[in-house]
């Protein structure tokens, strides 16, 4: 099974980091993993001007961060007494200094709450966008009040053909077995319900239906659409068998995963997939041009969390490479 073993837990003392660090504490203790408690600390440069010389600003700047670590040591004490927290306050850009610790310290896991958006607008802010693009290892970002353990998580894997031809290393059936793992990592230790869906379409069904060059008649594209659908059940019925080879059968017995094969976007049925049966945790994949910084998540997946209203577990492909250094 799938495990962590140092989890990077980014709080703000000056603004309610409880469900981060409730979570934080909470998959540590499930996968005896040790975690740092860090904070950004982003210099402002209109406090330059009310200090005579660089070193009397950065003096003033140290001490107001430091500042922050005896806040973040009592927050950690009152949710978890027994816990000595290890701490670390960073200066720069949040979302650089949190990967780049990721990279230095070999961190196998970020837990971040979201940022304080407009609910209905969407739930991640830019900062928080900028981390599930870029982080290399996963990023579980937390709706702020998701403080009680996840009831329902929702595994979304892609089964179609499409995306297995774009690369000759087979990187989405390998992200959609990552997927798989880390869910079942996260459901065992806590009595989880797991879901494993995936949203299918058959390419071009519209110009065959409906297109004014189209020759072919209406049953031979019902017969098409048919096969494309058959061969997505297949895989998918495949994959949760060879979840049971991977993870061993006792395991997905245990946890009875339910399948959901809907037609439509990805973009578009996730979502409410996620809305129609209460998901607290999305376990996402995020594909985009592998090897190469800076194309780093895949259109459908950029959809699907600028609309979700529920946590997110953002797992990239191996080969990933972070444009962060």
């Amino acid at each position: 099974m799938k495990r962590f073993n140092s989890i990077l837990c980014v709080v703000d003392p000056e603004e309610s980091s409880d469900t981060a660090i409730i979570q934080a504490v909470r998959i540590a203790n499930d996968h005896q993993a040790d975690i740092t408690f860090a904070s950004v600390v982003r210099p402002a440069r209109s406090l330059r001007g009310f200090h005579r010389s660089k070193e009397e600003y950065d003096r003033d700047f140290d001490a107001l961060a430091e500042k922050k670590r005896p806040a973040i040591e009592n927050r950690v004490a009152a949710i978890a007494p027994s816990m000595k927290a290890n701490v670390e306050i960073y200066s720069g850009i949040g979302f650089i200094q949190i990967i780049k610790s990721v990279l230095n310290k070999q961190h196998d896991l970020v837990i971040k709450c979201a940022e304080d958006t407009d609910w209905v607008d969407r739930l991640f802010g830019s900062e928080d966008m900028h981390l599930l693009r870029k982080c290399p290892c996963p990023v579980l970002m937390l709706k702020p009040d998701q403080r009680d353990s996840f009831r329902n998580i929702l595994a979304t894997v892609d089964v179609g053909d499409d995306s297995s031809e774009l690369d000759d290393g087979r990187v989405q059936e390998r992200l959609n077995k990552e997927v798989l793992a880390y869910s079942v990592a996260l459901c065992i230790p806590e009595l989880t319900e797991i879901y494993v869906g995936s949203a299918w379409e058959a390419y071009a069904e519209d110009f065959y239906r409906y297109g004014v060059f189209s020759q072919l008649p209406e049953d031979k594209v019902d017969l098409y659409v048919a096969q494309v659908r058959r061969e997505c059940s297949d895989n998918l019925e495949i994959l949760v068998r060879e979840m049971g080879d991977m993870l061993g059968k006792d395991a997905v017995q245990y946890l009875q995963p339910r399948t959901y094969l809907v037609k439509g976007k990805p973009s578009k049925e996730i979502p409410l997939m996620a809305e129609k049966y209460g998901i607290d945790l999305i376990v996402m994949g995020t594909v985009g041009r592998i090897g190469v910084p800076g194309l780093i998540i895949g259109n459908t997946a950029e959809s699907i969390l600028e609309q979700v209203k529920c946590s997110v577990l953002a797992i990239k492909p191996e080969g990933f490479e972070t444009p962060v250094v």
